[in-house]
Formats: structure tokens, sequence, C-alpha cells
């Protein structure tokens, strides 16, 4: 990585390829995101998921059938 440095008034600027600046900005970014561990579900949401996957194999209706059933259409 090539660098060079501007002095502009009296502040100093650093000059480098902007490939060299991509790989850097992925590099801090990646090291800043925060790990999230996986938790494992409470007791309440899996016996929710598990309501949810026995009501996945009840036979359904049309929408239009229930609202003729239901007197609305």
């Amino acid at each position: 990585m090539t660098v060079q440095t501007v002095k502009l008034g009296r502040e100093r600027f650093v000059l480098l390829r902007e490939k060299d600046f991509r790989q850097l900005k992925a590099r801090a970014d990646s090291k800043s995101r925060p790990v999230v561990k996986p938790r494992r579900p409470s007791a309440l949401d899996r016996e929710d998921i598990a309501l949810a996957k026995s009501r996945q194999s009840e036979p359904t209706r049309p929408y239009s059938q229930l609202r003729k059933e239901l007197g609305l259409a």
C-alpha cells in the first residue's frame, strides 16, 4: 500500500489508492459489527411454534366461501 501525505495549510492529508481505501473500510466495517449469538427460544415460544406447525396441516377455506357463510357477499 503506497501512501502519500500532502500538507495544505496547517492540515496534513493522506492520499492512497481507492482499492486500498475500500479494503481498509471493509475491514473496519467487519470488525465494528457486533456478533449476535442465537438465543434458545423460551418455553412459550416453543409452544407457539408447535401450535403454528400443527395448524399448518389443517384444511383451509377460500375467502369467498367464508364471506358467503358469514353473509357478507
